[in-house]
């Protein structure tokens, strides 16, 4: 106790450097807690939205150019124009395949692939009304040109959407200035649909209902590589029937086609998009579809190709389907042209005027249900998701489709993306290495939902904080040493006087350090509470300012999953609640106070101890001797 009281009376008898000692060394503190909380709390909240952020680029293929279209208009008795996008020679995805890419997921040209609609329910009972097609055997009443409605005598039905109740319906070559003339004493086969009606705005539902041609027997099947296989099928929606017609090539590739006309119906489709990342298609990247009921894919599912897939959420209520019972998907056909939503513009034939076979048929488990938000209105809505649209694994499709590419076309914003590390340099590495390739009529647009923005200011925060802890360490070291020195090196004399008065060499250890322990603990833990409050001081300030759009990101979703799962935690605690709500990690960690002031203080205990023992080492009298000299 003598010892520790003689080390106060000491420091008490220098105040001015006891009271500077104190302060210094905990602003120094202050400044390297600061410093150590923000740059952990810039690299969790860094790490954290490396895992809930998605960086995807897409691909598209520029135009050659833009050539104006121009289309007659029977009603109007004139042309309309439109503006058709003129492409040279298809691009394939395989230019994106090139060294130092860094693909987490990708690059894939997505197909869409037909399914037979087996018995699901495909329409709402209001949707019974929809676009009608047929292929009809039909007669004109009287010798005619159909550039306005003709009546024309159904006398045979091959196929028809819907039962047709009247003998003769009406007829117009809607978009063909100068038609070809009709017959009354001939039989024509006519592939149809309706849509049109001349005096609409003049009688409304007392206008005629009319018939316009749509195509006939045609095909647009490609091989492997994207070459469009020949074909004798013309597309013609009439031809005039003859003895023996349904025994020739063209009478079988209508009757095919009539085959594949009942096997999914016009407007039966069943789409079915396999995909390798669920991200990288844009409705679930934008968190415009999530999902409503059980989960997504794992990276298991994508690796091992399980059987399993989503359903859309109305598609799953109309035919009683929940998650984990079975879906038998029947594959036919691939569509690289377009998305689901945009398809519908293949032949429905082989080149060889066959119906396609399925050749893909398993049964899958549904794993999730998915719903879709409002949509946004902008933009191509070939991103838009089509109805009763399921996806799947890529590699869950065991049999190859080569014999079964229905369409193939250049790589769209909607069909073709990749996934690469989030950040601005990967994204301008990408970007340099793409320039390199030489190809100059593929654009590719990138989304990281904010990240590159977040991560610049997390980065120079992060900066801003190493440089904070940078200059306190620099700083405590500086004092510490100096401060050690007026404490003990300055003190040779004393420590000469009290070994010359018996002291051990413990006691008079003791009787240096104490005192130096007690300023150096007081000022440690004191700048340890000024450095963490400071911290999270400058994180809410940080938190108010700082915003980003997770638009286009999936961390939107896991934001949102986030928060949900925090009210259902929290009820009864509207602070916790309101917490799960910040976008960044904002409690700062006083782990890291204690480990930055603790190592000041050790840092302090160190150089004392070292300065102390060298005081010790040597006699009395040459101490006496070095302190008189000022040495």
């Amino acid at each position: 106790m003598t010892t520790i009281r003689n080390s106060l009376i000491r420091l008490v008898r220098t105040p001015v450097k006891t009271v500077l000692f104190f302060l210094l060394l905990g602003f120094t503190v202050a400044l390297v807690c600061a410093g150590g909380n923000l740059w952990k709390l810039c690299g969790d909240n860094l790490e954290r939205f490396e895992t809930i952020f998605t960086t995807i680029g897409t691909v598209e293929q520029r135009p050659e150019r833009v050539e104006q279209e121009a289309v007659w208009q029977a009603d109007e008795n004139d042309y309309r124009y439109y503006n058709s996008r003129v492409y040279g020679e298809t691009v394939s995805a395989d230019v994106l395949d090139f060294e130092g890419a860094g693909y987490l997921s990708g690059p894939e040209q997505r197909a869409y692939y037909e399914a037979l609609p087996q018995d699901y329910e495909m329409k709402e009972e209001y949707e019974a009304g929809m676009t009608q097609a047929m292929i009809i055997e039909a007669s004109p009443l009287e010798d005619c040109i159909p550039a306005g409605p003709v009546e024309i005598e159904v006398k045979r039905v091959l196929y028809s959407t819907y039962p047709i109740n009247v003998p003769n319906i009406y007829l117009c070559d809607h978009n063909t200035e100068h038609p070809q003339m009709l017959y009354a004493d001939k039989t024509y086969l006519m592939a149809l649909v309706d849509g049109w009606t001349h005096e609409w705005k003049e009688k409304g539902t007392g206008a005629i209902f009319e018939y316009s041609p749509m195509n006939g027997p045609y095909s647009t099947q490609t091989d492997a590589h994207g070459n469009r296989l020949p074909t004798d099928m013309t597309g013609d929606w009439i031809v005039e029937l003859a003895p023996g017609f349904y025994e020739s090539k063209e009478g079988q590739d209508w009757l095919k086609l009539c085959e594949d006309f009942e096997l999914r119906g016009m407007y039966e489709s069943f789409p079915v998009t396999a995909t390798q990342n669920l991200n990288l298609i844009m409705s679930f990247y934008t968190g415009e579809a999530y999902i409503a009921d059980g989960e997504t894919f794992s990276e298991e599912d994508y690796a091992q190709g399980n059987k399993v897939c989503l359903v859309p959420e109305r598609f799953a209520k109309r035919n009683r389907l929940k998650v984990g019972d079975s879906l038998h998907l029947a594959l036919r056909y691939a569509n690289y042209a377009q998305s689901a939503n945009r398809g519908g513009g293949e032949g429905r034939l082989t080149a060889e005027g066959e119906v396609y076979e399925v050749f893909e048929d398993s049964e899958y488990e549904i794993k999730g249900i998915y719903a879709v938000g409002v949509a946004s209105t902008e933009g191509d809505w070939g991103y838009m998701l089509e109805r009763n649209e399921v996806f799947i694994p890529t590699s869950s499709i065991q049999n190859s489709n080569e014999n079964h590419i229905a369409a193939y076309g250049p790589m769209k914003g909607y069909t073709t993306a990749f996934q690469i590390p989030n950040g601005s340099e990967s994204i301008e590495n990408y970007r340099t290495l793409w320039e390199a390739q030489g190809i100059d009529n593929v654009e590719i647009t990138f989304y990281d939902g904010g990240y590159t923005k977040l991560e610049g200011g997390l980065k120079n925060m992060r900066n801003m904080a190493l440089l904070l802890l940078a200059t306190g360490i620099v700083s405590a070291v500086c004092i510490v040493i100096f401060f050690c020195y007026l404490f003990i090196a300055k003190q040779k004399k004393r420590t000469a006087i009290e070994r010359s008065l018996g002291m051990t060499k413990g006691q008079c250890l003791s009787s240096l350090l104490i005192g130096i322990l007690l300023i150096a603990l007081a000022g440690s833990a004191a700048g340890a509470f000024a450095g963490q409050a400071f911290a999270e001081r400058a994180v809410a300030g940080i938190e108010q300012t700082e915003t980003f759009s997770t638009l286009f990101s999936n961390g939107a979703v896991q934001l949102d999953r986030e928060r949900k799962e925090a009210e259902q935690k929290n009820d009864d605690s509207g602070r916790e609640t309101e917490a799960a709500e910040n976008v960044y990690l904002t409690d700062t960690d006083w782990r890291m106070s204690v480990v930055c002031g603790g190592g000041v203080f050790l840092f302090t205990l160190m150089v004392a101890v070292t300065g102390i023992c060298g005081n010790l080492r040597r006699e009395p009298m040459e101490l006496l001797a070095t302190a008189e000299s000022g040495q």
